[in-house]
């Protein structure tokens, strides 16, 4: 079975090679990630970790190469959606088929019980299809809106006297304006991927996992808010360096981390309410 599923993804690789090329030459400068190649990596190890369950019981399923030729059918129209779309929202079409021929072929070759061990891996790799830019532009203006208001409640609530005109904030000696490359959607889809990840591996009940990734939104936002209101205050009382310096440009990870942390805690709490859950459920 591992020789017929090898030889499908060659298939499709031979298929959507151009896709899967400027899949890897986009990714280093996408607005959403650097490292969308990253992805199936992951995936592939969950796969590996747990093959003694997800190879236990194997069986060829014939009707998923529909799904099969469904993903190789939808790669195949992203060559003509060039002349209808931009660039990039034909290789996310393409990409999204590599995904669907991908998860035919692991059905078709390994069966339902295999599947249902690896489903989670095999989602994970809707990780890897970039987001449309016809997509992405409203939700970095939407995050950029909602940073804002968090930046509106934090002066508020600091007594730090400032004027606003939707993005922009006027203050006591800076202005400063809320632009698409402080939305932060590349540490948001980074914190989104990780949050999943993560409640994937420590948590056991749905409605747990679903808080641990709900939370992502309201975090990341507050994020956001934080750091743009820590610079502006850093340039107002401390130096005017901030503003340009390194913390503005290359500091995001130090609030990416907070963030990141934070999740972690929330996994860790959730995990522990599992543990005493668990005797009184027997």
């Amino acid at each position: 079975m591992h020789g017929a599923f090898a030889s499908m993804c060659l298939l499709i690789a031979a298929i959507a090679w151009r896709s899967l090329l400027e899949w890897l030459r986009m990714s280093p400068d996408s607005a959403q990630s650097s490292s969308l190649w990253i992805i199936p990596l992951i995936s592939a190890v969950l796969i590996y970790e747990r093959r003694l369950a997800v190879f236990a019981h194997t069986q060829f399923v014939p009707i998923a190469l529909v799904l099969f030729a469904l993903g190789l059918g939808i790669s195949a129209t992203s060559f003509s959606a060039h002349c209808v779309s931009t660039h990039s929202d034909a290789t996310a079409l393409a990409i999204f088929g590599v995904v669907v021929s991908v998860a035919g072929a692991f059905l078709c070759c390994y069966g339902k019980d295999a599947w249902r061990e690896a489903g989670f891996a095999i989602g994970f790799l809707f990780f890897a299809v970039p987001i449309p830019a016809t997509t992405l532009a409203p939700l970095v203006r939407w995050l950029q809106g909602g940073s804002a208001a968090v930046v509106s409640f934090l002066f508020a609530l600091l007594d730090v006297p400032y004027l606003r005109d939707g993005l922009r904030f006027y203050l006591s000696g800076l202005n400063i304006e809320i632009a698409s490359e402080c939305s932060g959607i590349r540490s948001s889809f980074a914190l989104l991927v990780l949050s999943v990840l993560l409640s994937y591996v420590a948590l056991r009940s749905a409605w747990r996992r679903l808080l641990v990734i709900a939370t992502v939104v309201p975090l990341v936002l507050v994020k956001n808010g934080i750091r743009i209101v820590t610079l502006s205050l850093l340039t107002i009382r401390v130096d005017r360096g901030f503003i340009s310096g390194s913390l503005h440009r290359q500091g995001g990870f130090v609030f990416f981390g907070i963030a990141l942390a934070i999740e972690g805690l929330l996994c860790w709490i959730l995990q522990r309410s599992e543990g005493k859950a668990q005797p009184s459920s027997r």
